[in-house]
């Protein structure tokens, strides 16, 4: 494909066009330009295990419409749904739910509920951080507002469809997730697009409230495609009682950063965060799962598992505070990676940090190659080495694939795992 030169995207005007078209309030104008005027100030997320090369936010089109009716997904079996083609959004909620629950572009909630959002949006996330938060902010144009008011209980789930129909494309995603007291709620986010290994850039923010004594669900599946950049972080802030269970599948992009973050402020606050990963060809995927227990009574469990083949290479990250008022808190890291040949590589980097001695907390990694007994064994039952090979990865990955409660999502995910394996 020949080269595409764009206007350089970093530019007060293109924040002026994004916020013109959006209709927004002054506030968010604001914030948008402070994002802005720090950028250049700020590091790439970068560490000694994860280098970033080929970025070039300047050339990026923020401005690229798609087609949500050509998504290579089937929405029309969804109840509750949202379609993101690049920018171009179409939504339904049948009336069954109508009154049960709220499912909106984020552009247009800023209009119908901007007391609402206003109150909550970007009060935990931290744009400064580095350049991908600032350049997310700053050119922010897209995400979806959920709101699931209290005591409803959904029996279907939220399907965000994320998709990328165009070289160049950048995707500045935002969601804001507000679900009510003893309401119960899954959401299904998945991320993929119709590009090979063109050049294209997405992040992916959510902040996800729960209520007191609420239940939700939320999954992740990331197909990208060879050529994208994928910036994602996730904030967890469940109130009393409340649980949060994630469960996140890293199969595409060409480099993904994810960090999820948990603040477990009030008493019985419980996050569960399962994280899966397939790296091949040349791969990288930098996870990070951090709970901060602040309260009493608090739980996180998390649980991180990567198979990584050819030269893909995957470093997790798993942080556990626990503060000093915050006894009885209960936490544990589980990070575990399987290598398939010698140019594979992982890294299992558990880290605990424990001011309270009235509390429970452990971990456990290994990083390590496919165990050639196991494979010998399986053979001499009468499977083929590439058989035996696959049913030890599905073995080793089983843990996770039965925290995935709905059927057709789990059988979605082992078949995208099928296809990476035959490439």
């Amino acid at each position: 494909m020949s080269e595409v030169t764009l206007p350089n995207c970093l530019s007060i005007e293109t924040i002026n066009k994004i916020s013109t078209q959006r209709n927004e309030p002054s506030w968010l104008i604001e914030k948008r330009v402070q994002a802005l005027e720090i950028f250049d100030t700020l590091s790439l997320p970068e560490s000694k295990y994860t280098r970033i090369k080929g970025f070039n936010p300047e050339i990026l089109n923020p401005h690229a419409q798609g087609n949500p009716d050509k998504v290579l997904f089937d929405i029309n079996k969804l109840d509750i749904f949202i379609v993101q083609a690049n920018l171009s959004t179409k939504y339904r909620i049948s009336s069954k739910y109508a009154d049960k629950v709220i499912v909106l572009p984020l552009s247009d909630a800023l209009k119908k509920y901007e007391d609402l959002i206003s109150e909550k949006i970007f009060t935990k996330f931290k744009y400064d951080s580095n350049k991908f938060t600032a350049l997310h902010l700053a050119l922010l144009n897209a995400g979806v507002f959920i709101y699931v008011p209290g005591n409803v209980e959904l029996d279907k789930p939220i399907y965000i469809v994320n998709e990328v129909q165009s070289e160049n494309a950048g995707i500045f995603s935002h969601n804001l997730i507000l679900v009510g007291r003893n309401s119960h709620a899954t959401i299904i986010e998945e991320n993929h697009c119709c590009l090979g290994n063109e050049y294209a850039v997405v992040t992916n923010v959510s902040e996800i409230f729960g209520g007191e004594g609420s239940n939700v669900n939320f999954i992740h599946i990331n197909n990208l495609a060879s050529g994208i950049y994928n910036y994602v972080e996730r904030i967890f802030i469940p109130e009393k009682d409340a649980k949060i269970n994630f469960i996140g599948n890293w199969l595409g992009g060409k480099l993904t950063i994810a960090k999820h973050e948990a603040l477990l402020e009030k008493p019985g606050a419980e996050l569960r965060d399962v994280q899966i990963t397939f790296g091949n060809d040349n791969q990288h995927f930098d996870l990070t799962s951090h709970a901060q227990h602040i309260s009493p009574y608090t739980k996180s469990n998390a649980v991180m598992r990567g198979v990584l083949k050819d030269k893909a290479r995957a470093v997790f990250y798993g942080l556990v505070d626990i503060e000093k008022d915050a006894h009885d808190s209960d936490s544990f890291l589980s990070e575990h990676a399987m290598l398939l040949n010698p140019g594979a590589r992982a890294n299992a980097i558990p880290s605990l940090q424990i001011k309270n001695a009235n509390v429970r907390a452990g971990h456990g990694a290994t990083v390590g190659q496919i165990d050639e007994e196991q494979i010998f064994y399986l053979m001499s039952r009468g499977l083929s080495e590439s058989e035996a090979r696959k049913t030890i990865v599905e073995g080793f990955l089983l843990p996770a694939f039965d925290e995935i409660r709905i059927d057709f999502v789990r059988e979605r995910i082992q078949e995208m795992i099928h296809q990476k394996w035959n490439t």
